[in-house]
């Protein structure tokens, strides 16, 4: 029980990344974070968050972000 717990956690703590670097991205490209979340959410840099042995995770939506701009340059 308690690694499930866990993984809710490192669940929710991606989610909430993924909202912030989107947020972060919808800004600089002056989009609506509505429009960019699919296109995140398909992306290499997304799938890269949810395997946890990148622990990309814990760079922070920053980090992410740029990533994601790099992936799609």
């Amino acid at each position: 029980m308690d690694e499930q717990i866990s993984t809710d956690k490192e669940n929710a703590a991606i989610d909430q990344l993924i909202a912030m670097a989107v947020e972060e991205i919808a800004d600089e490209e002056q989009r609506d974070p509505s429009d960019v979340l699919p296109e995140f959410l398909a992306s290499r840099t997304a799938a890269m968050l949810y395997d946890r042995s990148t622990k990309l995770w814990w760079d922070g939506p920053t980090a992410v972000a740029e990533l994601y701009k790099t992936e799609i340059s």
